[in-house]
């Protein structure tokens, strides 16, 4: 068994030999980040560049996280009508995140910037402290939660 982007894939899949010429949507798909290309890590991916069809169709890799952070940006983008230049790497979008609807990627440097690949490392740097992966809580937490919410919405009713 081997992981591949935090899915379970069992040897017999294959998984890691296929290319994106292999994928049953490969004729329909202008998704520009896919899983079996092997320049995925070096690929950005463009929001508003996002029509029904940018995003990885393939119910194989439904599950993996950079493909489901990416459909929550999409749906809390939805509403937007404003222009966006910003883009999100790999690395920002397979990390488990709160999407909110202000979310926004790096945007393109000033002209003014010398070193502009440290410059790009530094922003996605400080977008992923900014952005901390959610936190997974306790039975006990949960349960406080709700006692919590119960009270308050009870006295909201009164």
């Amino acid at each position: 068994m081997h992981i591949f982007w935090g899915v379970k894939i069992m040897p017999d899949e294959g998984v890691t030999n296929r290319r994106p010429r292999d994928c049953r949507f490969f004729n329909s798909c202008d998704a520009n980040l896919c899983p079996l290309d092997p320049m995925l890590k070096e690929m950005p991916w463009l929001p508003e560049e996002t029509g029904q069809g940018e995003i990885c169709r393939n119910p194989e890799f439904a599950k993996l996280q950079f493909v489901i952070t990416q459909k929550k940006i999409r749906k809390a983008l939805r509403k937007r009508t404003e222009e966006r230049d910003d883009y999100f790497t790999l690395d920002m979008l397979n990390r488990d995140i709160i999407v909110k609807s202000g979310i926004w990627g790096i945007q393109d440097p000033p002209d003014t910037i010398r070193n502009t690949i440290k410059w790009y490392e530094d922003k996605k740097r400080k977008w992923i402290h900014k952005h901390p992966v959610r936190k997974k809580l306790s039975l006990e937490e949960v349960q406080r939660r709700i006692v919590h919410m119960k009270t308050v919405r009870e006295g909201i009713k009164k």
